[in-house]
C-alpha cells in the first residue's frame, strides 16, 4: 500500500497561490488514472482518493486543513494502514528550489517548513519520500509568506505546466517502488 499526500491550503482564496499551484497537478494526475474512488473522510480531515495499481492499494490524501495542520491527516492514515516510511510520499512546494526545479528525495530535514516539522513529529520519523517542487526563495525571510501566497507570473506558470509529465513520472516511479 502507498500513500501520496499533497500538501496545500484548501480554500478558494489560496487556489492560484504558489503554495497551491501543485494541487492542479494532482487533480490532472488523478484524472489520468482509471477507477479512482473519492470520498471525504472526516476522521482523517481529508478527501481520500483510492485505486489499485499492480494489485497494490494506492491512497491519495488531500488534507482539508491548513497546510501546517496536514499531520492531522497524515499521521492517522499512516497509523491506521500501518504504513512504513517507504510507503509515504509527501508532495510540497519548496522555496529553496528555483521555480522550475523538481526533485524526489527520501529523508531529510524539514528545512524550516513548519508543516514538515509537524508531520515528522507526529510520524516519529523523517524517513519518508518527498516530492519537492520549486517556488523560489524571496530576497528576505520576511517576504516568505507573501511569496508562497502570491501567484506565479505567466511565464513561470507555463514552465511549470511543461513540467507536468516529469511530476507525474516521479509520482508513478514512487508508486512502482517495491522496497
Amino acid at each position: 500500500m502507498k500513500l501520496v499526500v499533497w500538501l496545500w491550503n484548501p480554500w478558494v482564496k489560496y487556489d492560484k497561490t504558489r503554495h497551491n499551484i501543485w494541487f492542479t497537478f494532482i487533480n490532472h494526475w488523478v484524472e489520468s488514472k482509471a477507477l479512482w474512488s473519492r470520498k471525504f473522510e472526516s476522521k482523517y480531515k481529508a478527501e481520500i482518493i483510492s485505486t489499485e495499481l499492480n494489485w497494490e492499494k494506492i491512497i491519495v490524501c488531500k488534507p482539508q486543513t491548513y497546510m501546517n495542520l496536514s499531520w492531522e491527516s497524515v499521521a492517522p492514515l499512516a497509523k491506521f494502514y500501518k504504513l512504513t516510511w517507504k510507503d509515504i510520499l509527501i508532495v510540497h512546494d519548496e522555496i529553496d528550489f528555483i521555480t522550475w526545479r523538481i526533485a524526489l528525495k527520501f529523508w531529510g530535514s524539514p528545512a524550516g517548513h513548519n508543516w514538515l516539522k509537524s508531520i515528522i513529529e507526529k510520524l516519529g520519523t523523517r524517513d519518508f519520500w518527498r516530492l519537492r517542487i520549486g517556488v523560489d526563495r524571496p530576497a528576505t525571510s520576511a517576504w516568505v509568506v507573501d511569496r508562497v501566497l502570491s501567484s506565479f507570473k505567466p511565464n513561470e506558470k507555463q514552465i511549470l505546466i511543461e513540467k507536468q509529465d516529469e511530476i507525474f513520472n516521479l509520482i508513478d516511479n514512487f508508486l512502482l517502488k517495491k522496497d
